[in-house]
């Protein structure tokens, strides 16, 4: 049965030109996740853009350990996914583009994006998933990202 989480940053901080990984989200080596929506809420000035990018990597990073939250009724149990972090204060190490699209995203404002079914974002077992933004302006940054586990 699919378990519905979510994984949220907080406020991180963004500054112009310099790549941010804000989450981390490794598979364990027993279950595979799907991600269904993500949500992003820029506050910057000047206005610019904000490049996101999912990346794999082979060492993690530097930052601050999360448990993913469970939403919804009638969950089952907890989140099987390795180490999930938020906000790193060091890059995750041998960081490569993944097959999945990126976006250029207009700032400031709130962006949700949610898949259709079908379309979603699915990572495999023992897989290093991360989202990395690079934006044209310093600012702030919060992201939420919502997904299943197939338990």
């Amino acid at each position: 049965m699919a378990t519905q989480y979510s994984v949220s940053t907080g406020t991180v901080g963004l500054v112009a030109a310099t790549p941010k990984t804000c989450i981390e989200l490794p598979t364990s080596a027993t279950a595979a996740l799907t991600v269904i929506g993500v949500e992003y809420s820029f506050d910057a000035t000047p206005p610019g853009s904000v490049v996101a990018e999912w990346m794999t990597f082979v060492t993690t990073g530097t930052g601050t350990t999360v448990t993913p939250l469970k939403c919804g009724t009638g969950q089952g149990a907890a989140a099987n996914v390795g180490t999930v972090k938020i906000n790193d204060s060091a890059e995750p190490g041998t960081l490569a583009a993944g097959t999945l699209p990126s976006w250029v995203i207009p700032v400031p404002g709130m962006y949700s994006i949610l898949f259709p079914t079908g379309r979603e974002f699915f990572q495999p077992d023992t897989v290093n998933r991360c989202l990395r933004l690079t934006s044209t302006v310093t600012g702030t940054i919060q992201v939420r990202i919502d997904l299943f586990f197939e338990q």
